[in-house]
């Protein structure tokens, strides 16, 4: 180890031994991760998906401006409908009236009783007075307010789309800005920025393009608004609590995945939805007491004064005293030179590693498309959306508390690629049957059981990009990803759009195509379940070159106490230090 990397060691092992002196799993951490890692989570996770809940496409036909009172009482029949709309087959499969066309005739003149239905050389046209549309489960959203259907299907598939564009955009600018200016006003901001585009889209539905940029913002800083507070947790918690500060958002996501469409539900009108949604964002303004900048990331920038007063906060509420000078505390945690890095560029540096990074990225991409491709389905399938919507998030918490035990049995890369690869499976019977009258259930269940293997491999591939990279390069690896993968992400829309189209079964064969690959990918990546973790560019070049195929990680021996003394007389000196005067 050179002298840089055993300063940098020191450094931490200082700073760890402060954290637990002031506490580092007391009532701070406890309420600090319910806010703003569970329930700001939970609201921030239904600002996310209310745009993409009110763009359903709800079952429409054109409208027929008929006045006669008998005509009108017939409009229902399938009479009535044979004379007026042509047949055509859906995405399923079946022959049924079209949705998007009417016959070119005479409606005032036309009667019930004796009629001559229109032949195959009846000319067809497009709606010429509007759509009617199935308020079953809508009463107003912006496609029904703005008849985004037939030749204008695209703009609600276009916003989806440019929904993931923007995710990219912001992971990359504000993920960045995150370790330039800090933590908590890159939160302040996304949370800001997400109410704020949300609830003005409410005024722009009239002008698409406006509305389409008003989502743009409001999605520019979905990924940011979690890591955040995540980030911050894990840095003032103990390690053994970082695999459950995670867990525990992923509680809240769940939680506001599953809520939002049920509150759509019983709303039925999109404006109110919104705000309903979108402006409780912005009470976490309102926690100044809790809401703290990362002391670990103030000391690594030298501004030992802001990371004091932050220690003081946290030893305040859990009730330890903390009395070090800036003095004290810069001589226990000096500011030395990090590794040097070139970014995005280092995670190509050799060979080794730019195979690792290719397979992760692979992985990234076959993890996506389906995640956001099955989301968009859910709201097409037929039957209730909302409840399809419902299950295909209430299926995410036992999915990641799968994911936790296999990762920890079985390791993260056979857990990995054995869920990409039963998803995949699980994807061919939706294919054979999705075509049959009466499986709209059965194909509901089976595309449920898709999203649980996905949903896995989202655990086990996080956990994957977090230990596979050096330190230094561990947040970059990690958020490369997450940008690389929301760029193909926007496939999404338009393979759901191919099925509503064409044939419904085409989304399953690609998601199914995609998911073989990301089972290849993730075999074949380094097993790090009880490996250490690289540190340097240099160990993270080598990690996993001797590594065998088929073996199963074992739990390492416990580490010797060599150390206990060292650590204890630290903690010495440090109570000495903290002691009032």
């Amino acid at each position: 180890m050179t002298s840089d990397e055993s300063e940098n060691a020191g450094a931490d092992a200082a700073f760890d031994r402060i954290m637990e002196s002031i506490g580092n799993d007391g009532p701070f951490q406890r309420r600090y991760n319910i806010i703003f890692n569970v329930i700001a989570v939970l609201f921030f996770a239904m600002c996310v998906v209310n745009v993409l809940l009110v763009l359903a496409v709800p079952d429409h036909r054109c409208r027929i401006p008929v006045t006669d009172d008998e005509m009108i009482n017939a409009t229902g029949s399938d009479q009535w409908k044979a004379t007026v709309y042509p047949m055509e087959y859906n995405s399923r499969g079946e022959y049924v009236h079209s949705s998007c066309e009417m016959y070119n005739i005479s409606y005032d003149e036309h009667t019930t009783d004796d009629y001559t239905p229109p032949s195959n050389k009846t000319v067809t046209v497009s709606c010429l007075y509007g759509y009617d549309y199935d308020r079953t489960y809508y009463d107003r959203t912006p496609v029904t307010e703005q008849d985004w259907v037939c030749d204008r299907e695209l703009y609600g598939t276009n916003v989806f789309a440019f929904v993931r564009v923007s995710e990219v955009c912001g992971t990359f600018i504000l993920g960045q800005l995150g370790d330039r200016i800090g933590r908590l006003p890159v939160y302040l901001f996304s949370i800001a920025t997400a109410a704020i585009g949300r609830v003005l889209s409410i005024f722009s539905a009239h002008s698409y393009w406006l509305f389409a940029s008003l989502a743009f913002i409001g999605s520019f800083s979905t990924n940011t608004s979690f890591q955040s507070p995540l980030i911050i947790a894990m840095e003032i918690s103990k390690d053994a609590n970082r695999a459950a500060l995670s867990l525990w958002q992923l509680v809240g996501w769940t939680a506001g995945v599953c809520l939002a469409p049920l509150i759509l539900w019983w709303m039925r009108d999109w404006s109110w939805f919104m705000i309903v949604t979108s402006l409780p964002c912005l009470l976490f303004y309102c926690f100044p007491r809790y809401a703290i900048e990362s002391p670990r990331w103030l000391a690594s920038q030298g501004r030992y004064g802001a990371c004091l007063a932050q220690l003081r906060k946290i030893a305040t509420i859990n009730g330890r005293p903390f009395e070090l000078t800036e003095q004290q505390f810069k001589a226990l945690v000096p500011r030395s030179e990090r590794e040097k890095t070139y970014g995005i560029a280092s995670l190509f540096s050799g060979w080794h590693m730019s195979k690792l990074t290719g397979l992760l990225l692979f992985s990234w991409i076959c993890n996506t498309i389906p995640t956001f491709t099955l989301f968009l389905l859910s709201l097409q399938m037929g039957g209730n959306p909302f409840l399809n919507n419902f299950w295909q998030g209430a299926v995410e918490l036992p999915a990641y508390l799968l994911g936790q035990l296999c990762c920890d049995r079985l390791g993260r890369r056979f857990t990995n690629s054995g869920a990409f690869l039963a998803a995949t499976l699980a994807c061919l019977p939706v294919v054979l049957l999705i075509h049959r009258p009466g499986t709209e259930l059965y194909v509901t269940m089976l595309a449920i059981v898709v999203k649980f293997f996905v949903c896995v491999t989202y655990f086990a591939l996080y956990l994957q990009s977090v230990e596979l990279y050096p330190t230094s390069l561990r947040q970059t690896g990690t958020s490369f990803g997450i940008i690389v993968s929301n760029v193909f992400g926007a496939v999404g829309p338009y393979i759901v759009y191919l099925g509503t189209s064409r044939d419904l079964r085409l989304p399953f064969v690609a998601m199914a195509l995609i998911m073989l690959v990301g089972a290849v990918s993730a075999i074949f990546l380094p097993e790090t379940l009880h490996q250490k973790l690289p540190e340097t560019m240099d160990e993270g070049r080598q990690f996993g070159r001797d590594q065998r195929f088929w073996s199963i990680p074992k739990r390492p021996p416990s580490a010797a106490a060599t150390s206990r003394t060292d650590i204890e007389t630290e903690l010495q000196e440090l109570q000495k230090l903290h002691k009032p005067a």
